[in-house]
């Protein structure tokens, strides 16, 4: 008899952890779908997907930073505007894309953000002064942090401290962009 109470016990404990983490790879599986029809999307920017038009706003800067020589970045917004037959300018940002340089250190962002402009999915890539890569992921549904990837730990040598975004730095940073794009 204590054996099937101590089951029972078990399963009602164990059963929301195993629902929740049902719940997440399901808001996983949406996001890397939402990511592969976003790739498509970008691939037919200034031009028309599934009915939309699809417009990129670039900035490029090239600088030469004393120190460090030259510095180039190159970020890509991806958005969607309103399509009404009324003169719209809503914009719905959908994927964000951006590549700099710090002296040889290059780094790698990548933004997708979910139907209302909200930011679904963080990609941060960023080499150390070691000699490896750190790659920050985010997973958000519905505005809610689902999942993180982040590494375990980066040695000071990596010389990282200021590169490194939390979820929610990275979730400010994600609307940022949302911001931009709402002042064009």
């Amino acid at each position: 008899m204590k054996k099937i109470l101590l089951a029972i016990l078990a399963s009602l404990i164990l059963f929301p952890a195993g629902l929740k983490a049902q719940n997440t790879e399901k808001a996983i599986a949406k996001i890397r779908k939402d990511y592969a029809v976003a790739q498509e999307k970008v691939k037919t920017a200034g031009d028309y997907y599934d009915g939309l038009f699809i417009n990129c706003a670039t900035v490029s800067i090239q600088e030469m930073w004393g120190g460090s020589g030259p510095h180039a970045e190159k970020t890509e917004i991806f958005y969607i505007m309103g399509n009404d037959e009324e003169w719209s300018f809503d914009r719905t940002v959908f994927f964000v894309r951006s590549k700099w340089n710090v002296a040889p250190r290059e780094f790698f962002l990548e933004i997708l953000y979910d139907e209302k402009g909200q930011p679904e999915f963080y990609f941060f890539k960023a080499p150390g002064y070691d000699g490896n890569n750190y790659e920050f992921r985010y997973y958000w549904e519905n505005g809610k942090l689902v999942r993180s990837m982040v590494p375990k730990s980066v040695p000071d040598e990596a010389s990282l401290s200021g590169d490194c975004p939390t979820a929610e730095e990275a979730w400010k940073a994600a609307l940022k962009f949302v911001n931009y794009v709402d002042k064009l």
